[in-house]
């Protein structure tokens, strides 16, 4: 069938092929369950009372083929909607699978602090042993944030499957340490989100040099 309506969306397709296409979706169509359907469908929308077993008679009325057109266009409405959440779900599963392959870990003491918290080393400990969201509640204690902790925070929310929240946290972490793993992360982040569009500007933002460079433009290729 997905097939045959990408074939109607085809500007040079004859009338022949047309007509053939048209004949198979009715084909298709005619058990008694559907055929209420198209005619409760057809009475609301276009006004047309006629029995389709009497439609189907008479091939060059023209009831016959506005009948056609609305059954295609139902199919046609069905089939992209079909499509476009079978592409959602194979690009968050993409994601996903380039997420779970990576072993993310914390380096442990964080630089620039002379003393390291008790909240700090929790977060850390929960961190490095995949506790996600313990380690999500130790980090949002700390009262002195530097810039490697909103980083590690916002990626405990993005494996705590928190996509929205690590993608605000990333927002807001300073991009000057991070700006290549954050651009990666977050564009995941994003597919995972079903943000496809936006991931896709982020995506373009990695340069040739940057990390994880070749993995980008792969993605870029499947998400298009």
């Amino acid at each position: 069938m997905k097939e045959k309506i990408n074939k109607l969306l085809d500007p040079n397709i004859s009338s022949k092929e047309e007509d053939q296409i048209f004949e198979e979706i009715l084909k298709r169509k005619h058990d008694s369950d559907l055929r209420n359907k198209w005619q409760e469908t057809l009475s609301q929308e276009y006004g047309i009372n006629k029995n389709i077993s009497s439609i189907k008679k008479n091939n060059s009325s023209k009831y016959f083929k506005i009948f056609l057109a609305a059954a295609a266009c139902i199919a046609l409405i069905l089939t992209i909607q079909l499509t476009n959440n079978s592409l959602d779900k194979n690009t968050t599963k993409i994601a996903q699978s380039y997420l779970s392959t990576q072993e993310i870990l914390h380096p442990g003491a964080s630089k620039g602090i002379a003393e390291e918290n008790q909240s700090r080393i929790l977060a850390i400990q929960a961190f490095n042993n995949k506790e996600y969201r313990q380690s999500i509640i130790h980090f949002e204690t700390l009262s002195e944030v530097t810039e490697e902790d909103q980083y590690y925070h916002a990626m405990a929310l993005l494996l705590n499957n928190n996509y929205q929240e690590a993608i605000q946290k990333f927002e807001e972490t300073n991009k000057d340490r991070f700006r290549q793993e954050i651009n990666w992360y977050q564009s995941l982040a994003y597919l995972l989100n079903e943000q496809n569009e936006k991931a896709q500007h982020l995506l373009k933002q990695i340069n040739t040099s940057d990390w994880n460079y070749t993995l980008s433009q792969e993605l870029l290729e499947i998400i298009k």
